[in-house]
């Protein structure tokens, strides 16, 4: 009897650091996976696997907290110094285009009201980083940076800006996510079709894995993960226009709809109608693994009331702070993205005289090269092709010779 009241004890200790030991592994996958790429992703996602989603997320929301403590530490150190992403001319004001003759105004580049004072020099100023080709020589790409949130003023956002007639905006699903986890993987990568001459203009991530809420996207017939009612989605329709809403509420948003050739889910609207979503700091409304009330690196996408394309990322955001930035920069209708350092990302393309492909990143802290989505990848995402539409010939602008 002696023997069996010792070994009770002796198990229970047991048990109880096999699990201290695994917190501590997981704690480590974590800040692993916040530095180091790809490795520490697939650690982690190991981990998800272990012990769940809801643990690691846990974990990782601590993680995010401390290190959240870290960045306003650092801030305050440095002497409360923020740089800017890139340099902007002092002199440089918001693109003011003359309309062509054939009556195409430029998308308006208007600069963006600062949130944070005193703002740093460029912010809020669109800079074009691509132009339709002549006559018209429009802006069609622009890029600008903001600060959402005063209580860290070191939080940037980098955004870009596409003018959506002169664009065509794709979806690529990975070879393992989100259609993985059902058995239906897609190609990972763009089509070789895109990538001649100098098509291609800009690719970003997607959104959260299978696991991370069962979000729909369907491209070219292929249903990878079906929609979930009220779910925050863009699509695309077979004319190329872009929509974004809420599925099953839109009233384009709809299984019945066969005009649409592919579509995104994400959790729920960041912005509706030009209103911010009142639960966006609320983590536990959004999904326990979706963290949306800790700081991190975040995307998301918006449509302004003109009709052109935003894509925004930046460090140390919530959902909250990224929905902000949105609503500042014009967005009507909003969603967030994929969140966390490895998965944010975002590309521009351009082919020189020379037929080299030249790849820039948006924001110098995210990681990638922009290769993956020529080669291929686990994880979907988005990317944009050049467009010109089909301008009509004014009256008497034809001559006889």
């Amino acid at each position: 009897m002696q023997q069996h009241s010792q070994r009770r004890p002796r198990g229970k200790r047991l048990r109880r650091w096999a699990l201290c030991a695994a917190i501590v592994m997981l704690i480590v996958v974590i800040l692993f996976t916040q530095g180091n790429g790809m490795l520490g992703a697939k650690a982690a996602d190991l981990m998800r696997t272990v012990l769940g989603p809801t643990i690691t997320a846990q974990v990782e929301s601590w993680f995010l907290g401390v290190s959240d403590t870290v960045h306003q530490a650092q801030y305050k150190m440095s002497g409360q110094q923020v740089s800017a992403p890139w340099a902007v001319e002092t002199s440089q004001k918001a693109a003011s285009i003359v309309s062509t003759p054939q009556a195409l105004a430029p998308m308006a580049l208007s600069r963006i009201k600062p949130i944070v004072a005193p703002p740093l020099t460029g912010e809020g100023v669109w800079v074009p980083t691509d132009y339709t080709s002549s006559p018209l020589h429009l802006p069609r790409a622009a890029k600008a940076f903001l600060r959402s949130d005063p209580v860290r003023p070191y939080a940037i956002v980098t955004l870009l800006q596409f003018d959506s007639r002169f664009i065509a905006l794709h979806m690529v699903a990975g070879t393992a996510e989100p259609g993985g986890p059902r058995g239906i993987t897609g190609p990972g990568r763009i089509p070789v079709a895109d990538l001649q001459g100098n098509i291609l203009l800009a690719a970003f991530n997607g959104g959260f894995k299978y696991a991370d809420g069962q979000y729909g996207m369907q491209v070219k017939g292929t249903v990878y993960v079906p929609p979930q009612s009220g779910a925050a989605t863009i699509a695309v329709t077979k004319e190329g226009r872009i929509l974004l809403g809420a599925w099953g509420v839109d009233p384009q948003l709809r299984s019945g709809n066969t005009g649409l050739v592919a579509w995104r889910q994400n959790a729920s609207l960041l912005i509706n109608h030009g209103v911010i979503n009142s639960l966006a700091n609320d983590g536990a409304a959004w999904g326990g693994t979706i963290l949306n009330n800790t700081y991190t690196w975040r995307s998301g996408l918006g449509i302004t009331a003109s009709g052109t394309l935003l894509y925004a990322a930046g460090n140390s955001l919530s959902a909250l702070t990224l929905g902000q930035a949105l609503h500042a920069a014009g967005a009507v209708m909003a969603m967030q993205t994929d969140i966390n350092p490895f998965w944010v990302r975002a590309f521009l393309y351009n082919r020189d005289s020379h037929g080299v492909l030249n790849i820039t990143m948006l924001n110098p802290g995210m990681q990638g090269s922009g290769n993956d989505y020529l080669n291929g990848t686990e994880r979907d995402f988005f990317y944009l092709t050049r467009t010109m539409p089909s301008i009509p010939v004014p009256k008497g602008s034809l001559h006889a010779h």
